[in-house]
């Protein structure tokens, strides 16, 4: 963190990452379509799931959803999962995929035809969007209120413990418990809860009742019941929704280490996707279902060939529908059988030509104009702000003299545990939430466009057109035409944001979660701001709707922060990162978060080793060294920690140097056109004092803009020192 000067940093020229799954992989075999469905079968992947001698706990055959008779969400899937098989159901918002999951858990709910078999017994945990919870229970009673046998065990076990407590001792029972205890392994559950609350980011919260939560909160409490103990299958329903990063790859590992149980998942996460899942169930939103072994990147390849397949075949059927319709034209009399075939034949052809495929409609997302951006954008100086207890003492610190200036086109992502303040630091941006101490200047010519984690609609049962109409006029007064571009009607918009014909009409309550969040994208950028601010943007949006967001934010001229988990979003959009420790701590990270996550497994690996390497020593890291008193041991270690730091921002240094020349080659500039104002100042005493202190300000940024210079080349000094001490 740069901590006691301002900083002015332009924007980094940055290194595109690829984006998942968009490397070639060559199909070995392909399945047919058969007007339902159909399979595509990749074999690259090292852990492609192997189904044999595996037992089958779940099929379904059949299974149909519809809206109204003739539109389907889905419609004839047959599914099959066998024991530790890992499956990702994926397809466009409004396609049915949770719909489809809660079926798959055993829910009738949204199940119009079709069987579904479920293994004899099946111990099934099912994390919802919204899980339910008696809002009277504390965190680990909820923990631990699954209808499981584990579960009934614990309860019981408590029941009969707490009667003998009372003096009600049943020997019996409790030789019959503890023997099932020992059977279930029961002893470790608590363990297992607390350690899984704590990865999951719920240890600040784990002595109130559910009822006090948020919904993020009341999902990670209901995640962490489903993976205390290895249920026979598990369905989950958006899992990283509302976990940091660092609880996402606790998830992965978790899940892989849960070799036995088969798992269902509803992902937007691509990484995720890729780290867990080998196979695929496509809902491509026209009502079809479409299997993928392979990945998120088979997926993509599998999908992108059944397209082809389809519009070459539906081009071949115009073309010989051509032909047909003039010898139709011709009326013949079709009296013989084979004059009758051909015509038979003929109205196939119409019918096939006029198939448009499995391809559903994408998001064509609206090219913002951005308001022009003056000199000043956003500016922190030595800026605190804490969370008070009852007390009046600081319990929990956001920022800790914090000092940046933000520039024009910068893409910053804001990662951090749970709770470090990341929305906090956003809000403070917009002037949401005051500063104890420092100050926060936003330039006159900002205007920021908020994209929260919660759609929230003033009025939910409007339709979704009559929403638009309302920010229409707002939007053409904010930028002088409707969502960047004169003239765009209403209708146009949605259209673009792929809510056509009857969905205009739909009022906002029927919409699915991620049709709602789609629409929320739509109110933000019809604004057209130049400074975007993204809190979790990809929570239930489609993966289509992601990447086309992607692509549009590469191009945005203006600033953009963003908060999320999403570690492909993240790596393909942003310049550098600000990393929240905490403690009000900001280091700003130059690169994406990939190298930033391998730079700090290096490091803890590092720390391990030395601390291995100590034990075995007993306690010194050499064994021929002297023997260190306890404040040595603790100078040692905190030298130590000093060079970590300078390694770490000598890593940053360089680009920090380059922005730092190009801010003062544009300082030169604007001094030496202050000295030409000043010369025309003449006389006029009152005018030439005012140019003064302008050029007074120019000069005092330029002096500590070279101060920075200096130091961050003696911190580069003093990392190579450090190297070859330790070559």
């Amino acid at each position: 963190a740069y901590r006691g000067a301002a900083l002015r940093v332009p924007r980094a020229r940055r290194a595109r990452v690829p984006r998942l799954g968009r490397a070639s992989v060559r199909p070995l075999a392909a399945g047919k379509r058969d007007g339902r469905g159909s399979e595509t079968w990749k074999d690259g992947r090292a852990d492609a799931f192997d189904a044999t001698g595996k037992d089958a706990v779940l099929i379904g055959k059949g299974l149909r959803k519809t809206h109204d008779g003739e539109r389907y969400q889905f419609r004839n899937v047959d599914f099959a999962l066998s024991e530790g098989q890992r499956v990702a159901i994926v397809g466009p918002n409004g396609s049915g995929k949770s719909t489809l999951l809660s079926v798959l858990a055993g829910k009738d709910v949204g199940r119009e035809d079709g069987e579904l078999w479920m293994r004899k017994d099946l111990n099934l945990a099912f994390l919802e969007q919204e899980p339910p919870f008696d809002p009277e229970l504390g965190v680990l009673e909820a923990v631990y209120a699954r209808d499981t046998p584990l579960m009934q065990l614990l309860r019981r076990y408590d029941r009969i413990m707490a009667d003998a407590a009372a003096g009600d001792i049943n020997e019996a029972k409790m030789a019959e418990v503890l023997e099932q205890m020992d059977a279930l392994e029961a002893w470790d559950t608590e363990t297992k809860a607390h350690a899984a609350l704590d990865k999951l980011g719920c240890a600040e919260f784990l002595t109130r009742k559910m009822g006090e939560l948020s919904g993020g909160q009341r999902k990670r409490v209901a995640l962490a019941a489903a993976l205390i103990e290895e249920p026979d299958m598990l369905v989950l329903d958006e899992p990283t929704n509302h976990l940091s990063v660092e609880g996402v790859e606790w998830l992965e590992k978790r899940l892989q280490q849960m070799t036995n149980t088969a798992t269902l998942l509803v992902s937007h996460d691509r990484a995720f996707i890729d780290a867990v899942c080998s196979d695929i169930l496509e809902l491509d939103g026209t009502g079809g279902s479409h299997r993928h072994r392979g990945g998120y990147a088979a997926y993509l390849e599998g999908r992108e060939q059944r397209w082809a397949a389809e519009a070459q075949a539906v081009a071949a059927a115009k073309n010989t529908l051509r032909k047909e319709q003039e010898w139709m034209r011709r009326q013949p009399k079709a009296r013989a059988t084979k004059e009758k075939a051909r015509i038979e034949r003929f109205y196939s052809l119409t019918e096939r030509a006029a198939n448009k495929g499995s391809k559903a409609k994408t998001v064509d997302l609206v090219e913002s104009k951005v308001s022009r951006m003056g000199d000043v954008i956003v500016e922190f100086d030595d800026a605190s702000l804490a969370f008070y207890g009852d007390d009046g003492e600081p319990n929990k610190k956001i920022l800790d003299r914090f000092s940046y200036a933000f520039s024009k086109g910068e893409k910053i992502g804001l990662v951090g545990p749970n709770g470090a303040g990341k929305t906090t630091f956003l809000k403070t941006i917009m002037g949401e939430i005051e500063l104890d101490s420092g100050w926060v200047s936003v330039g006159e010519t900002i205007q920021f466009g908020y994209y929260s984690q919660i759609a929230n609609f003033r009025d939910e049962n409007l339709t979704v057109v009559e929403f638009v109409r309302e920010i229409e006029s707002e939007a053409s007064c904010a930028v002088g035409g409707f969502g960047g571009n004169g003239g765009m009607t209403a209708y146009k918009l949605l259209e673009r944001f792929n809510f056509a014909g009857a969905k205009q009409m739909t009022k906002i309550k029927d919409l699915s979660g991620g049709e709602q969040r789609r629409l929320q994208l739509l109110s933000v950028l019809a604004l057209c701001p130049n400074f975007l601010i993204l809190d979790e943007p990809t929570n239930d949006l489609d993966l289509d709707t992601i990447e086309a967001l992607e692509e549009a934010l590469e191009d945005f001229d203006g600033c953009v922060l963003v908060v999320s988990h999403d570690r492909a979003f993240v790596d393909n959009l942003v310049d550098h990162i600000f990393v929240f420790d905490g403690k009000g701590g900001i280091d700003d990270w130059n690169g994406d978060y990939s190298a930033l996550r391998r730079y700090l497994k290096k490091m803890d690996d590092e720390r391990l080793a030395a601390k291995a390497l100590g034990e075995k020593n007993g306690g010194r890291g050499d064994p021929d060294a002297p023997e260190l008193t306890e404040e040595e041991l603790a100078e040692q270690k905190a030298r130590r920690q000093r060079e970590r730091d300078v390694l770490k921002e000598a890593h940053n240094a360089p680009s920090v140097i380059d922005k730092i020349e190009r801010a003062l080659a544009v300082l030169e500039q604007d001094i030496e056109a202050i000295d030409k104002r000043m010369l025309a100042c003449g006389s006029d005493v009152s005018a030439a004092q005012e140019v003064q202190l302008e050029k007074d300000a120019k000069t005092a940024k330029q002096d500590l803009y070279m101060a920075e210079w200096e130091r961050l080349e003696g911190v580069m000094e003093q990392a190579e020192l450090i190297l070859a001490e330790e070559a």
